[in-house]
């Protein structure tokens, strides 16, 4: 059984592995580049006795527009994966009206399910740590920079990309056998994944944010992520122009942040419920499959 699976997704195990070897041969000079213009600016800050808030520009102004796009790509694989391996495992069968057959030829539903979901999950699983251990490395010299737990910096690395990979082809395996079809399966995983993503960016993560209340003149610590500030309090604050005149009359600076510790208690808790939502979806497609009538 595992060989004929493997001779069913032959084609999408090499696509899957050239891609990731392209990934990897486009970031690796640029992460290596990176790295090396970081520590030589850093080493020139500290040598000079300056300031360090050139660094940035230093490392990454030439590599902006790079950066960006690579990054959308990392954010774009799990639901690609989905979409194009997940979603036609079941509905593809019925399609091709090749169901009957593929359960009926010594081979189980159980078997068949059991199998299939088993090998799709374990190949989402390692693509997607492939993909996490790639862009965390690529990423080390902007999270020195740059709040780790920023959207979309969040998203490409840690342990999260693997949660969000074998979710995207649960989601698209069990849309599959939902709807017995390719397209819907397809648009289905589409709209879920994105809609389940920005939900748990927008309204999950700030779960985890610290909110007090500082000095009019001060903004939220090194390395944190902004959720939101606003200037409150104060009296006879009308006339003022500058945050100095607004604390010296008693505003203060309200403040909602992620810091950056909160990195990786946070991955994990995100990756969990990931992980609950791809076996709650293998679970529905193996009844789905064992259950209802061909």
């Amino acid at each position: 059984m595992t060989y004929l699976i493997w001779r069913l997704h032959r084609t999408h195990a090499i696509v899957s592995a050239v891609v990731i070897v392209a990934i990897t041969a486009l970031i690796v000079p640029s992460g290596i580049a990176i790295a090396n213009s970081y520590h030589h600016a850093v080493m020139n800050c500290s040598v000079d006795h300056v300031g360090c808030d050139y660094v940035d520009g230093t490392v990454f102004g030439s590599n902006g527009i790079f950066t960006s796009l690579v990054q959308d790509l990392a954010m774009a694989v799990p639901l690609v994966f989905g979409i194009l391996w997940g979603a036609p495992l079941v509905a593809g069968e019925f399609e091709a009206s090749t169901e009957d057959f593929a359960w009926t030829q010594g081979v189980t539903r159980r078997r068949w399910a059991l199998t299939n979901l088993g090998w799709a999950l374990l190949v989402a699983a390692a693509w997607g740590g492939a993909l996490a251990a790639l862009f965390t490395w690529w990423r080390g010299p902007n999270n020195a920079l740059h709040s780790p737990v920023t959207f979309i910096y969040f998203d490409v690395q840690g342990v999260a990309p693997i949660a969000y990979t074998m979710f995207a082809m649960a989601l698209g395996i069990a849309a599959g056998a939902l709807f017995r079809r390719v397209v819907p399966a397809i648009t289905t995983t589409l709209v879920v994944f994105v809609a389940v993503r920005i939900a748990t960016a927008l309204y999950f993560r700030p779960l985890f944010a610290v909110t007090k209340n500082v000095s009019a003149l001060a903004g939220v610590p090194p390395l944190s992520y902004s959720l939101g500030q606003d200037i409150l309090g104060g009296s006879n604050t009308a006339a003022c122009k500058t945050l100095k005149c607004l604390a010296a009359h008693g505003a203060y600076n309200h403040i909602s942040y992620l810091p950056a510790n909160r990195f990786w208690p946070l991955q994990g808790v995100e990756s969990g419920i990931f992980l609950v939502l791809a076996l709650a979806l293998a679970l529905y497609t193996f009844w789905a499959v064992t259950t209802r009538e061909a």
